[in-house]
C-alpha cells in the first residue's frame, strides 16, 4: 500500500530582505563567475575591435554593446538575488504562456539569414528563445517537484507498491507531464527553425529530469535510447535545407567543409601551445565569421594557444562543480532541480560551442556563456546567476536552521530529570 505525500504552500515575501548567510562556497562560486566574465570581456574585446571598426566605424562597437547589457545583467542579476523562489514557482504558469506568444510573434517577424529568431520590441531586439530557456528551466523544476512521492505506509513490511502503480508514477507523474510543456516549445522552434534552440532546450529539460531522479532508471533507458537514434535521425533530414546544409559541411574533407570551420580550425592550428599573443590573432581580422559570436573560442586558442584554451575549460569546470554543489545542497527539490537546469545550460552551451568550432560537432550557432556578444543571453545569464545567488543563501540557510533544531533537541534530551519523587517511606 502506498501513500501519496504533499505539502502545503508556505507564506512568502515577494523579495527578501535577507535571502539567508553566505556560505563559502557561494562566495567561492561568485570570485569565478567574476573571473570567467573579465575574462570574456578581455577576449571580447580583441575579437572585436577589428570587425568594428571595419564594419561599424567604431573599434569599440561590440564592446561597449556588451559592457551596458552587462550592466543591465548586474541589475537583473541582484533583483534576481532578493525574489523569494516561492513567487518565482507561482509565475511559472503566466511566464510559460507568455513565452509561447512570443515564440508566436517572431514567426511574423522579418527573416534574417532565412531564419526567424529575433523580435524587436521597443528598438530592442530580443532573442526570445533565450527566454523560453530560462523559462523551461523553472517550470521544468516546478513539474519534477510537485510529482507526489510514493511511500509505503510501514517501511517493515514486506509488501511492494504494484507494478501498475509504479509504473503510472514513474512514466506519466515523473516523465510525461513535465516534458509536455516542451513539445509547443520545440515545435515553435522548428518553425523558425533554431536548430540549437531545439538542442540546448531538450538538453537542459533532459538533464533537469535525469539528475533530479524522475523517472529513475527509465530516464536514463530513454536518453542511452535516443543517443543511440541520433545518427539514425540526422539521417532523415534531407527534406530541411537549412539542416541538411549543416551536416554537408561537418567532414574531414577541407574542400567539403563549411567556410566557418574551415577558418576555425586555421586559427586553432596557428595558436599552437602558448598562441600568438593576446590581440595578434589574424583570423579576427574578417576571415573568420561570426568571431565575436560563435566562433570567439577559435580566438581565445589563437591568441592564448593550447594553454588559454584548457584555461577556459577549467575555470567553466570549476564554475560548474561550484554550482552543482549549492544544486544539491538548496533548501528543497525545487531549489535543488532549478539550480541544476541553470548549471545545466552553463555546461550544454560550453560544450557544444567548443565542440563546434572544433568541429566535433556540425555548426548549430550556440553561444559561449559570458565570451561570446548577444545582450539578450548575457542579461538572461546574469538573472539566472541571481536566482543561483538566492539558491546557495537559501540552502546555508535551511541547514543552520537544521543544525541549530538538532542542537537543541540534543540539548532537551541531555537535561537531567530534576522532578521529585515522594515514596511512601519518606517524611517531610
Amino acid at each position: 500500500m502506498a501513500t501519496i505525500r504533499r505539502k502545503k504552500s508556505e507564506p512568502f515575501a515577494i523579495v527578501q530582505k535577507d535571502p539567508g548567510p553566505w556560505p563559502q562556497v557561494l562566495i567561492n562560486w561568485l570570485a569565478t563567475l567574476a573571473v570567467i566574465i573579465v575574462f570574456g570581456l578581455i577576449m571580447l574585446f580583441s575579437a572585436s575591435y577589428t570587425t568594428g571598426y571595419l564594419r561599424m566605424g567604431d573599434s569599440f562597437y561590440y564592446i561597449k554593446s556588451q559592457m551596458f547589457c552587462l550592466g543591465l545583467g548586474l541589475g537583473a542579476m541582484l533583483l534576481f538575488s532578493r525574489i523569494d523562489h516561492r513567487f518565482l514557482r507561482r509565475l511559472v504558469w503566466p511566464g510559460y504562456f507568455i513565452c509561447i506568444l512570443m515564440l508566436i510573434a517572431v514567426l511574423f517577424s522579418a527573416p534574417l539569414n532565412g531564419c526567424r529568431r529575433w523580435l524587436r520590441v521597443a528598438g530592442v531586439t530580443v532573442q526570445v528563445s533565450e527566454i523560453a530557456k530560462f523559462e523551461m528551466i523553472l517550470l521544468t523544476a516546478h513539474l519534477a517537484a510537485k510529482a507526489p512521492h510514493l511511500e509505503k505506509l510501514d517501511p517493515s513490511s514486506p509488501r511492494r507498491i504494484p507494478v501498475r502503480k509504479w509504473l503510472y508514477q514513474r512514466i506519466v507523474r515523473e516523465l510525461v507531464i513535465p516534458l509536455l510543456p516542451l513539445v509547443p516549445v520545440v515545435g515553435l522552434l522548428v518553425l523558425e527553425p533554431h536548430m540549437s534552440g531545439i538542442v540546448l532546450t531538450t538538453a537542459i529539460v533532459g538533464t533537469i529530469l535525469m539528475l533530479g531522479g524522475s523517472g529513475g532508471v527509465i530516464t536514463w533507458a530513454c536518453a542511452g535510447l535516443g543517443a543511440s537514434l541520433l545518427q539514425t535521425l540526422l539521417g532523415h533530414i534531407d527534406s530541411i535545407p537549412y539542416l541538411q546544409s549543416r551536416l554537408d559541411g561537418w567532414t574531414h574533407d577541407l574542400a567539403k567543409m563549411t567556410d566557418q570551420t574551415l577558418q576555425s580550425l586555421y586559427a586553432i592550428g596557428s595558436g599552437g601551445v602558448t598562441g600568438l599573443g593576446l590581440g595578434n590573432s589574424i583570423e579576427k581580422q574578417l576571415w573568420l565569421p561570426e568571431s565575436t559570436n560563435d566562433f570567439i573560442f577559435s580566438v581565445v586558442c589563437e591568441e592564448l594557444g593550447f594553454v588559454g584554451a584548457v584555461v577556459v575549460i577549467l575555470l567553466f569546470v570549476l564554475f560548474l562543480v561550484q554550482g552543482l554543489w549549492m544544486a544539491f545542497h538548496a533548501e528543497n527539490r525545487y531549489c535543488s532541480l532549478v539550480g541544476i537546469g541553470i548549471m545545466a545550460q552553463i555546461a550544454w552551451q560550453v560544450f557544444c560551442n567548443i565542440a563546434v568550432v572544433t568541429n566535433t560537432l556540425p555548426n548549430t550557432g550556440i553561444s559561449l556563456p559570458f565570451f561570446s556578444s548577444g545582450g539578450t543571453s548575457l542579461i538572461l545569464l546574469l538573472a539566472e546567476m541571481g536566482v543561483m545567488i538566492n539558491i546557495g543563501r537559501g540552502g546555508e540557510r535551511a541547514r543552520l536552521e537544521r543544525q541549530n533544531r538538532r542542537a537543541l533537541r540534543e540539548q532537551q534530551e541531555k537535561k537531567p530529570d530534576n522532578t521529585i519523587v515522594l515514596r511512601p517511606d519518606m517524611g517531610l
